[in-house]
């Protein structure tokens, strides 16, 4: 899904639809303009001004389908060069944007790129996946660590917005504030040593991931059972029974269970391994 902005037109909208369904309606209306017969008698005007209007729509929708395929392939590429925590940390804030909202998409999300955070912050990504709503912040931070007012103000976000989850993506680390207040909450943080192994698992490469370059602080036990999955933890996760993904820890927030800690598989939904702790 393209990137929503404020005053939307035509074309913008038509770039929220994969290039294929553009390129389909557009050879779809050049189809009928040729079929239709030419217009006669006194109803010239109204089938020229018809005519008129449908061509422009078609070649709005055939220029879509151009832009929407770049963009696509675009991602592609983007994702494929994201091979190590350097190369993540040399990319500009947009593409970071990019490259994130792409993994959540290869793992079945709706993502809808909002435009409004910038490289300063806000809502950046939208998800949505059998009617949860999740907000995505990306912090494309090479050499700050991320602190607790960042996860705090998505978390008011999060409730004002009435959304079920909020996910922080950064490509550096965070403070140990930052886990302390995600700590029973609906929030995830993912710091760029667990990026690198989510954008693994995601291609299929359940390879151990080095070191990154900015170390992970140090943790006492307790710090290390949180609600939020902390791939990067320094903890052993076993693998995932399913699929054999390195799992992470996760806290229940429903049923009989409800603040229970579980191991999960990273790619949920699209595999809902579990073991127990």
């Amino acid at each position: 899904m393209a990137r929503r902005k404020k005053n939307e037109g035509i074309f913008d909208l038509l770039l929220m639809f994969p290039w294929w369904v553009t390129l389909i309606l557009g050879i779809g209306v050049w189809i009928y303009l040729r079929l239709q017969p030419v217009p006669g008698g006194a109803t010239v005007l109204n089938d020229s001004i018809l005519r008129l209007f449908l061509t422009a729509a078609q070649w709005l929708c055939l220029a879509a389908s151009f832009v929407s395929g770049l963009l696509t392939l675009k991602r592609k590429i983007l994702f494929a060069s994201a091979k190590d925590i350097e190369a993540i940390r040399a990319m500009s804030w947009r593409e970071f944007e990019t490259l994130v909202g792409e993994s959540f998409r290869r793992q079945g999300y709706s993502v809808e790129e909002t435009g409004g955070g910038g490289a300063d912050g806000g809502i950046d990504l939208v998800l949505r996946s059998r009617g949860r709503k999740i907000l995505v912040q990306c912090k494309q931070w090479r050499s700050f660590k991320v602190g607790v007012k960042v996860v705090r103000e998505m978390y008011g976000i999060m409730v004002a917005e009435r959304a079920d989850r909020v996910i922080v993506v950064s490509s550096g680390v965070y403070t140990q504030e930052s886990y302390g207040f995600a700590r029973g909450k609906p929030i995830e943080l993912i710091d760029g040593k667990a990026l690198v192994q989510l954008i693994r698992d995601v291609k299929g490469e359940s390879v151990a991931v080095p070191t990154a370059t900015t170390a992970h602080p140090a943790q006492t036990a307790p710090a290390k059972i949180q609600n939020v999955q902390m791939a990067a933890s320094d903890a052993a996760a076993p693998s995932c029974p399913k699929c054999g993904s390195p799992m992470v820890m996760r806290t229940a927030r429903k049923g009989a269970n409800a603040g229970g800690q579980f191991w999960g598989c990273p790619k949920y939904p699209a595999c809902k391994g579990i073991v127990s702790v």
